[in-house]
C-alpha cells in the first residue's frame, strides 16, 4: 500500500503453480475481475489446509503498471479469490495503522514490489522515513508475522542496502528476493514466482 495517493495499497497473492488462494493488493478490497477464470473453470486443484492469500504491497507512482500485469498473472494461476490488491478506501474515523495491519493479517504470503522509485520518489522524497507511510506499515506488519515476505524487484530496480532503510524494515533485504523482468522474460519470471509461492506455502 502506498501513501503516494489518498488511497492505500496492498495485495494478497498465492505463490506457486496450480494452488487456490487469495490475492490481496493494497487497500483491503479483493479485486473482482469476472473476465478472469475462477478456480473451478480453470481446473486448479483445491488446496489442503487454510486458503492461500497473497498480499501485494506497492506504490502506485512507482510500479502500478507492472503490478497490474503481476496481479493478472497470479489471478490466472491461483484464482482471483486468492489475491489482495488495492484497498480502495479506509473507512472514515478508523485508525489507518490498525486497518492496514489487520489487512496484512489476512494473508499468508506478502509480496513487496520494489521499483526504481520505491525508496526515493521522483521528487526526491524518502517516504519510508515517515512512520505513517502506508507501505512502511504494511511491510512492518508482515515482517512481524513471520510469514513469507518476498521482495520483488521490477523495472530494473535493485534491493536497497539495509543501511538505507528504517531499522524496522532492514530485515526485508535479508529475505530471498527475485526480479520480475519485462518482456520477453515476464512470463518466465512469473512462472518461477508462482512455483516459489506454492513451495513456500505447501502444507506438510
Amino acid at each position: 500500500m502506498s501513501n503516494d495517493e489518498s488511497q492505500p495499497k496492498g495485495t494478497s497473492i498465492n505463490i506457486g503453480g496450480n494452488v487456490s488462494g487469495n490475492i490481496v493488493v493494497g487497500n483491503n478490497n479483493v479485486v473482482n475481475n469476472p473476465a478472469l477464470p475462477n478456480e473451478q473453470e480453470s481446473g486448479r486443484p483445491s488446496r489442503s489446509g487454510p486458503p492461500l492469500k497473497i498480499f501485494i504491497s506497492y506504490r502506485r507512482a512507482d510500479s502500478a503498471d507492472v503490478v497490474g500485469r503481476i496481479y493478472d498473472s497470479l489471478v490466472q494461476e491461483f484464482g482471483r479469490e486468492s489475491i489482495f490488491k488495492d484497498v480502495d478506501s479506509i473507512p472514515m474515523g478508523v485508525d489507518f495503522r490498525k486497518f492496514l495491519a489487520d489487512s496484512v493479517t489476512q494473508c499468508n504470503v506478502f509480496l513487496a514490489i520494489i521499483g526504481r522509485h520505491w525508496l526515493v520518489t521522483e521528487d526526491g522524497r524518502r517516504r519510508l522515513d515517515d512512520s505513517t507511510d502506508w507501505v512502511r506499515i504494511e511491510i512492518e506488519s508482515a515482517l512481524a508475522r513471520n510469514i513469507p515476505v518476498v521482495p520483488i524487484t521490477v523495472s530494473g530496480a535493485s534491493l536497497p542496502p539495509a543501511s538505507e532503510l528504517p531499522a524496522s524494515l532492514q530485515d526485508l533485504v535479508y529475505r530471498n528476493s527475485m526480479a520480475v523482468r519485462s518482456d520477453p522474460d515476464f512470463h518466465h519470471d512469473m512462472q518461477r514466482l508462482a512455483k516459489s509461492i506454492q513451495s513456500a506455502t505447501e502444507v506438510t
